[in-house]
């Protein structure tokens, strides 16, 4: 989704699924560790071994480093592997400056149309450049009917067809119980025609739900 640069942004350990904003294949992710770990050092000091590599058999063999100690499980699927390095490699050709930028470009349309679809509906995710992304949650309903959030879900995909996800959260640090929303991903395979599609079928279903 998102055009990073893992050097410049000088952390650690970066994870990401393989499966989703990458479209590689299933049970696959990506792992970034900097510099084989060694500034863990700097915060745990009093560690012979501040990175203990459970369920490995190499967990002690240093002389391998700590990235192929994290990803050792035996057998492998090398094909998975593959496919996923397949992905990053037609990722990197179409550019992932234009990635991120056509993203971004339907996510804001997006939210855009909610806004005036359902202008009364809770927004999580602000159309704003230095928070965008390309999710987009909202909910019509109360923060807390997630009944009705799942008959709206179920309802888009079997009447409409189209097919987006719930998730909950708390919104605030001391809420006692957890707010719900509809998520809505833009990914670089949609366009402008899926988006107005999806926020027509939102708003009919939701004025015979009202």
């Amino acid at each position: 989704m998102l055009d990073i640069d893992l050097h410049d942004i000088d952390c650690d350990f970066y994870a990401g699924s393989g499966h989703k904003w990458q479209c590689g294949p299933g049970a696959t992710g990506i792992l970034y560790v900097r510099d084989n770990a060694n500034r863990l050092s700097n915060y745990w000091s009093d560690r012979s071994n501040p990175l203990w590599l459970i369920n490995s058999s190499l967990s002690e063999a240093a002389y391998l480093g700590t990235q192929v100690q994290m990803q050792y499980i035996g057998n492998d699927n090398y094909p998975a592997k593959q496919a996923l390095a397949d992905s990053c490699k037609l990722w990197d050709k179409i550019g992932r400056d234009k990635i991120e930028k056509r993203i971004f470009e339907l996510s804001r349309l997006c939210k855009s149309l909610l806004a005036d679809a359902l202008p009364h509906a809770y927004q999580f995710s602000p159309n704003d450049d230095a928070f965008l992304s390309g999710i987009t949650s909202f909910n019509p309903f109360k923060l807390t009917d997630n009944e009705r959030l799942l008959e709206l879900r179920d309802r888009l995909r079997n009447e409409y067809g189209y097919i987006i996800r719930t998730t909950d959260f708390k919104l605030y640090k001391d809420d006692t119980e957890d707010s719900h929303a509809l998520r809505i991903s833009t990914h670089i395979f949609n366009d402008e025609d899926d988006i107005r599609g999806l926020v027509s079928a939102i708003k009919h279903l939701y004025k015979k739900m009202a």
